[in-house]
């Protein structure tokens, strides 16, 4: 049955083309993953676009028309959108209200061990599928490091990646945040300090046997 919500956009991140976009509905204050039909689930620009053309920010209030929930194995926060109708922004949360929305989780999902060569914690294999129940997480951080490195193929962009602590486990996972992402490839090759921030993490759809935990979206503590 179709329906309207009005979310708080946490992620609006690169994928397959198009963008992931994720929020917490305001009513629920459950995550929402807004999904398309087509394969992959990507959000095109012309179905996510405000009235001319304006992209969508992490932390816009919007309002959104979906036909149904979607679930797609643990990623029980989908929810497929009407194409047909333009997103509407509705207004902006601050910092503190970021505060409301913290989510502190003892680990992000499984910490098996089985890391990738540049991350740490970084994945899941589909063996433990069954142990996984959502796939969106927002988790603030003291500090973390923004890692950008060659790629491991010529040609491609440089990869980015941040690395945290939290709940006392190390992390080291790739970042898929448009703003960030494109912000420290400018920087060139290193390593870079960022202060308190809150981070919102995504568990993909199986790639070769594996989901990776990603970082959907940085939002730093404003400077005063």
């Amino acid at each position: 049955m179709e329906t309207t919500k009005k979310l708080i956009c946490l992620a609006n991140s690169r994928k397959n083309g198009g963008r992931c976009v994720a929020g917490v509905d305001l009513e629920s204050n459950t995550w929402i993953r807004p999904i398309s039909h087509r394969e992959g689930h990507a959000i095109s620009e012309l179905e996510r676009h405000y009235v001319g053309g304006i992209e969508p920010r992490v932390l816009d209030v919007i309002s959104i028309k979906f036909i149904r929930r979607h679930e797609y194995e643990f990623q029980r926060e989908n929810w497929l959108i009407d194409s047909s109708a333009r997103w509407v922004k509705l207004g902006r949360i601050g910092w503190e209200d970021l505060h409301l929305l913290e989510q502190r989780p003892s680990r992000l999902w499984i910490n098996s061990g089985d890391d990738t060569v540049k991350g740490v914690n970084d994945r899941v294999s589909v063996a433990q599928s069954n142990e996984l129940e959502d796939s969106l997480k927002i988790i603030r951080v003291d500090s973390a490091t923004i890692t950008v490195d060659r790629p491991y193929e010529a040609g491609r962009d440089l990869e980015v990646r941040v690395e945290f602590l939290h709940s006392g486990s190390r992390y080291i996972l790739r970042v898929t945040d448009c703003v960030y992402a494109d912000r420290f490839r400018a920087k060139g090759v290193g390593r870079y300090k960022i202060g308190e921030s809150f981070l919102t993490v995504s568990l993909g759809e199986e790639w070769k046997d594996y989901y990776y935990k990603l970082v959907a979206a940085i939002i730093e503590r404003p400077k005063v």
